[in-house]
């Protein structure tokens, strides 16, 4: 499964969409043109802040963005995870002791 940065789909599926540029979305939000450029070019994350108002001026909601954005970001981080190898902390027979003992 392909992930694309949540930002391409912004561009295409809302802002291209409604026969909008950059700046004019971008002054519609309330935001700088390079700050929605950079979103919508998956150079920056959409933030909470951006989803609230993109939801506000383009409807939907926000949890739909930041949905799509952590899933994203999951989907990239995965791969480095994966490479450190990390295992399951298992605690010894002490630390277990200690544990209950300072729990009762």
């Amino acid at each position: 499964m392909r992930f694309e940065h949540p930002g391409l789909g912004l561009r295409s599926e809302v802002i291209e969409e409604h026969g909008l540029t950059i700046t004019e979305a971008a002054a519609l939000l309330k935001v700088t043109r390079t700050a929605l450029s950079n979103v919508c070019n998956g150079k920056a994350d959409i933030s909470v802040e951006m989803s609230l108002r993109i939801a506000k001026v383009f409807g939907g909601t926000a949890e739909i963005w930041q949905r799509a954005q952590m899933k994203y970001n999951i989907h990239i981080a995965t791969p480095k995870i994966e490479k450190l190898k990390l295992k399951p902390y298992v605690p010894s027979e002490e630390k277990k002791r200690k544990h209950a003992s300072a729990v009762s």
